[in-house]
């Protein structure tokens, strides 16, 4: 019988999971002593992503665990994604092998990232986890990083094994993606965001994600935009009513929707073919799809489908962009600009977030429930554009961007169609904009001698 191994978060520890190891083991029938609980050290501030697989490695191999193609179950919670995907990545796939997954249970999982985890810097971890952690104070600030919203570690993990060749298959490993759509109450609320769980929002738990590339051409030529890229393989993903980050893993014990968390754990865990597999997927959609159905026409935006759309811009050098303004706007001529430029950014536009160590990559929360009720028309169309510092119209600026003048840079535009596209909710959406980068003549020249001592003169 295969071996199932539970794998923690960030800040949490084995012993937490000792209720959802006993659940699984009554309701699969599965000896207790093929259950194992993975712990891993999260809260000390020199820990890396990189040194936790290198730990995951040697745990597994001193513990004796089947390395055969599709000899183990796991089943991880939140930041245990992230660990997962990059063990199997790196260890096995890139060396041409198979992992031993067989079917994946991705609880709660912070595949792109958390809200929770620039707070957590700053606030929260310092006051509530920080006391946990073995060196006092730390909180795992690598571990942290990796978690944060539009981090350039799950940019980089998603072009690896999410928009290439990868493990996720019907026949390979069979991912499920399970999580709940409330947040937490009392004092643990201060966490919660809408379109979250307390702690992971919805759409950054989904693999099922998408990619597009756009160049902006110098003097306001339309912009080229590469074909719309979605996440290749084939992965599950389910979002379950009123469970918050908590609950999703049986950490809490009188919760209503235990029974139905476990239900689906176990379905999950005892899919035995891609046959099976296929028909679950349809069922996760068509449960998810229903249940955002019926938040759609609430007042209270908690619920509401969210996508989280990230934004790297660069130039076509290779250099970062660091200061630049995203605008959403509409056809001036229709009318519409102040009004629905106003309505997209204080109602569409849920939050924002510029990566702390690299503000080139930010997070957009888009509310696509919201969205879709005004523009989903046949003559209204939405239009991207930039403006980037330095700027190269500035007459001190040697090396820039034209982007503020009327005829400086055209915008990218999405007709209704295109928008049902571009904006889905409860997913990812990876975005690289390339601008061009300018040099001014000024900035090298090459004088004869004759002239320069006219100039002493």
């Amino acid at each position: 019988m295969k071996p199932i191994v539970i794998i923690h978060g960030w800040s949490d520890n084995s012993e937490s999971f000792v209720p959802l190891a006993e659940a699984v083991q009554k309701k699969t029938k599965r000896p207790v002593e093929n259950i194992w609980l993975g712990n891993y050290v999260s809260l000390d501030d020199d820990v890396q992503i990189k040194d936790l697989l290198i730990g995951l490695v040697r745990a597994w191999k001193d513990r004796k665990l089947p390395t055969q193609p599709k000899s183990v179950d796991v089943i991880i919670h939140s930041t245990g994604g992230l660990i997962i995907r990059d063990w199997m990545h790196t260890y096995y796939f890139e060396k041409g092998l198979k992992p031993p997954v067989n079917n994946l249970v991705m609880l709660a999982p912070a595949n792109f990232g958390s809200p929770l985890a620039h707070k957590g810097r700053a606030l929260i971890g310092r006051v509530v986890k920080g006391f946990k952690a073995t060196k006092r104070f730390e909180t795992g600030t690598h571990i942290l990083k990796a978690l944060e919203m539009a981090s350039p570690y799950s940019w980089n993990l998603a072009h690896r094994d999410r928009f290439d060749k990868n493990v996720f298959s019907p026949t390979g490993v069979r991912a499920t993606v399970i999580v709940g759509n409330k947040g937490y109450g009392g004092i643990s609320s201060i966490a919660n965001e809408d379109g979250s769980d307390g702690t992971v929002y919805v759409s950054t738990a989904n693999m099922n994600c998408a990619y597009l590339e756009i160049t902006f051409p110098p003097n306001a030529k339309k912009p080229v935009a590469k074909t719309l890229k979605s996440s290749k393989g084939a992965t599950a993903f389910l979002v379950l009513d009123d469970h918050n980050h908590s609950s999703i893993a049986l950490k809490v014990d009188d919760h209503d929707g235990n029974r139905a968390a476990i239900n689906n754990i176990v379905k999950a865990l005892e899919i035995n073919s891609a046959n099976e597999f296929n028909k679950w997927i349809k069922i996760c959609e068509s449960k998810t799809s229903t249940l955002m159905k019926k938040y759609a026409n609430e007042s209270d935006e908690y619920k509401h489908g969210f996508q989280n759309t990230v934004f790297r811009v660069r130039d076509d050098r290779g250099f970062d962009v660091n200061d630049y303004v995203v605008e959403f706007y509409q056809d001036a001529e229709k009318g519409f600009f102040d009004m629905f430029a106003e309505f997209f950014n204080n109602k569409v536009v849920s939050n924002v977030h510029a990566y702390k160590d690299n503000p080139a990559l930010r997070s957009f929360m888009i509310n696509c429930t919201e969205l879709h009720k005004v523009i989903d028309k046949e003559d209204e169309c939405l239009r991207i554009s930039f403006s980037a510092l330095p700027d190269l119209n500035d007459e001190k600026t040697m090396v820039g961007y034209r982007t503020f003048e009327a005829d400086d840079i055209d915008y990218f535009e999405l007709d209704p169609t295109q928008l049902k596209e571009f904006f889905k909710e409860n997913r990812t959406l990876l975005i690289d904009i390339i601008l061009t980068r300018e040099q001014k003549k000024e900035i090298f020249t090459i004088d004869k001698v004759e002239d320069v001592k006219k100039t002493l003169e």
